[in-house]
């Protein structure tokens, strides 16, 4: 099964499950990544969790990603990080989000604005997510 499939330009991420493993992927055009992923993980409403983080390619062709487990409240995603604003999807209890140029360590930097069934927002700091 794939979910949570983004293609923008040259570059796509997808999550891949088969039985109970799955992976993310994400490709451009200086290669790409596959990572395997934790199984979903419920949260509570109003809540977000990072399973997996990274950095791959450099210079020009580097893509920041971020995949992670969402309440099931949270309808949508605005990560905020070194000048980039991305829409993450979401989809069976997961998010992914992937931008170019962030932090070559992969870190999360900026901000997370989550919108929620009830109409509200919250915000939280990435360096937050990383536990």
């Amino acid at each position: 099964m794939i979910s949570n499939a983004d293609l923008r330009g040259q570059v796509a991420s997808m999550i891949v499950t088969r039985g109970d493993r799955s992976a993310y992927c994400l490709a451009g055009s200086d290669g790409g990544v596959a990572k395997g992923l934790s199984p979903v993980r419920e949260q509570p409403d109003g809540h977000i969790e990072v399973d997996t983080l990274g950095a791959p390619g450099s210079g020009d062709e580097e893509l920041n990603y971020v995949v992670g487990w969402a309440g099931s409240d949270v309808e949508g995603i605005t990560a905020r990080d070194h000048g980039h604003t991305t829409e993450a999807t979401i989809q069976d209890g997961r998010f992914t989000a992937w931008w170019p140029h962030g932090d070559p360590d992969g870190l999360l930097t900026g901000t997370f604005t989550l919108r929620l069934a009830d109409g509200s927002t919250h915000t939280v700091k990435g360096p937050g997510l990383l536990g």
